[in-house]
């Protein structure tokens, strides 16, 4: 089973996948690998990638910044450059052109709630994950993800100082419960297709 992790970041996707047995391939336009992302890397920009050479993987997982859809600009946080959500689904667009080209068996796009409004009939699963509200979009398999901050705590020991890409780091117990989910649904099936060869 093969995950490519769009967006890796840190590789808190990664890391859950792996540890259910995927080979995995993370992509990021910064050199995660120096800041800790430990399995095999592509530097790239997503925009200059063709995804119908990334077609044989069964999952694939993108993160795309959040920052033009989050609320936090109108929370008396703003940042310098104002929230434009134009721009923001530049990459989304992107994500979703190169997943289509791609093809594969499951794909899953984690962003904010407010992204939704700017999407065509996504599918949408919301989970709390401690204070942060993940927003998972996609055609994955259908699971209960660990809505307790206990069970959704993750070590950070180890990664960059930088505490933006930890603020970013998907969650351990979240990851490995969408790598369960579509181990198991790869798994049945295989044995349908394994049924219908002569």
């Amino acid at each position: 089973m093969k995950l490519l992790d769009c967006f890796c970041g840190l590789g808190g996707v990664s890391d859950g996948f792996a540890m259910e047995g995927f080979d995995v391939l993370g992509i990021d336009i910064a050199d995660m690998p120096s800041k800790g992302y430990k399995h095999k890397f592509l530097q790239a920009d997503i925009r200059e990638l063709w995804g119908y050479n990334f077609q044989g993987y069964d999952v694939i997982w993108g993160s795309p910044p959040c920052r033009d859809f989050s609320q936090v600009n109108t929370n008396g946080r703003g940042w310098k450059i104002p929230k434009d959500p134009q721009r923001g689904m530049i990459l989304v667009n992107a994500f979703l052109d190169f997943v289509k080209a791609a093809a594969p068996y499951f794909w899953i796009m984690e962003n904010v709630s407010g992204l939704a409004k700017y999407l065509p009939n996504p599918r949408i699963n919301k989970a709390k994950i401690g204070f942060k509200r993940h927003v998972f979009y996609g055609n994955f398999p259908s699971f209960l993800l660990p809505q307790s901050s206990k069970f959704a705590v993750r070590s950070l020991s180890g990664y960059a100082k930088d505490a933006k890409w930890k603020r970013a780091i998907i969650p351990l117990a979240t990851s490995r419960a969408f790598a369960k989910a579509c181990k198991q649904a790869l798994t049945v099936q295989n044995e349908r297709e394994k049924e219908t060869k002569p």
